[in-house]
């Protein structure tokens, strides 16, 4: 949708220093961008007209989203005991990581420990941002992240995020076009901002026959016929 799209990232992070205060989700070390892809559109179908002749015909066909970006990809990252100054005292490598990819399009840090579940209002506030019509457009923030039940709990730093909270989330897809727990997304704020939170599970088959360890989408508004590229900012926290 956008020239720089960037649908595949590899985050190679070193998190975590351990101090007096509750660790919080920090940004990554290295982001590598391995390419973009489009869904493709088919060609027109040829139909032939004879005066005279009325006919019945059904159509099938798929619009792309003006709604949303992919992102998908799999995680390496370190678990760091160390200083101020980048030293460390020990590090523990993470050969499956467990955690959540969090990404804002606001440039200053989200303020961690004010995070909590989106609200209704603030969905229907990213709706609005993102040039969604929420009667008409079934790619909307409101109608893609509704299930309440979808995602293992978390934390983000000291809190814990469950399903207990009215979290809105959505499950993208596997290797056969399923729902799955294993790419589940969560919808947060840290009340002045939109969070868009994906898990990091086991490596498992993703929507392209794949292997991943996260599947996750973001709000980007391509509606008539906007192609302003917008930058996310994005943090990580592992365990």
């Amino acid at each position: 949708m956008k020239n720089d799209l960037r649908w595949l990232i590899i985050l190679i992070l070193g998190v975590v220093s351990i101090s007096t205060v509750l660790a919080v989700p920090t940004g990554p070390s290295t982001v590598t961008n391995l390419g973009s892809s489009r869904y493709s559109t088919s060609a027109a179908a040829n139909i032939s007209a004879i005066a005279g002749n009325v006919s019945e015909i059904n159509f099938n066909a798929s619009s792309i989203t003006n709604t949303w970006q992919g992102y998908y990809g799999n995680i390496t990252g370190t678990i760091v005991l160390g200083n101020s100054n980048n030293q460390s005292m020990y590090n523990w490598n993470l050969t499956s990581p467990a955690g959540q990819i969090y990404a804002t399009r606001v440039i200053a840090v989200p303020v961690w420990t004010s995070v909590r579940c989106a609200n209704q209002t603030e969905v229907n506030t990213e709706d609005t941002t993102l040039g969604v019509n929420q009667t008409t457009d079934q790619d909307s923030v409101n109608k893609t992240f509704i299930n309440t039940t979808s995602f293992n709990s978390f934390y983000v730093g000291g809190l814990n995020v469950n399903t207990s909270q009215n979290c809105r989330a959505v499950q993208l897809y596997n290797s056969t076009g399923v729902s799955s727990t294993n790419f589940a997304e969560v919808l947060l704020s840290d009340t002045s901002n939109m969070i868009y939170t994906g898990l990091i599970s086991n490596p498992m088959v993703g929507f392209d026959n794949r292997s991943h360890q996260f599947e996750m989408i973001v709000g980007e508004n391509g509606h008539n016929g906007d192609t302003t590229a917008t930058p996310y900012y994005f943090y990580v926290e592992l365990h």
